[in-house]
């Protein structure tokens, strides 16, 4: 910003700079006014005591298949700040449960950072399957307001939505 002079200027120019390296659509979070902007997504902190989610038989597997890739990228494009990846992340986790893969989720730190079903109702399975996975007694993740079916069955499940910890606006100039 010392640079640019103010916010505002230093957002056009980041936004021309993005969008001359081909972004079509493109994204702000930080301090700073940045309200009158629309918002893109709301980072719902969200946790839940291990001991009250209830058993399942599905099980997290790591795995460093390449298909873990596709499907991720395939499952989550749509949702409201999640990430893209290019090559497998570690922690990356196909779901089984009786032998058929059902869902991928991916643990960073002692995070859930990603959770997928493949198949209408398997959510809770895949949720529960990956909390197996975290040493900690609480199960802690982010989640974004706007992701309607995941936040719908955190609520079902019992996870607190403790506070927004961070907003993302779009960024829509000219």
């Amino acid at each position: 910003r010392s640079v640019s002079g103010s916010q505002d200027r230093l957002l056009r120019e980041c936004e021309g700079f993005c969008k001359s390296a081909g972004a079509e659509k493109i994204y702000v979070s930080g301090e700073g006014k940045l309200s009158s902007l629309p918002v893109h997504a709301r980072l719902v902190e969200r946790s839940l005591e291990k001991n009250r989610l209830p058993e399942t038989t599905a099980k997290a597997e790591l795995t460093t298949d390449p298909e873990w890739v596709r499907r991720y990228n395939e499952r989550f494009r749509q949702v409201p700040t999640a990430k893209t990846y290019i090559k497998t992340p570690e922690n990356a986790c196909f779901i089984y449960d009786k032998g058929e893969c059902i869902g991928l989720g991916q643990i960073i730190g002692e995070e859930l950072a990603a959770v997928a079903g493949f198949k209408k109702g398997c959510g809770q399975d895949c949720v529960c399957a990956m909390a197996e996975r975290i040493t900690q007694p609480v199960i802690k993740l982010l989640c974004a307001e706007e992701n309607l079916p995941a936040t719908r069955l955190y609520d079902r499940m019992g996870f607190s939505r403790d506070h927004v910890k961070r907003i993302w606006y779009r960024l829509q100039y000219g």
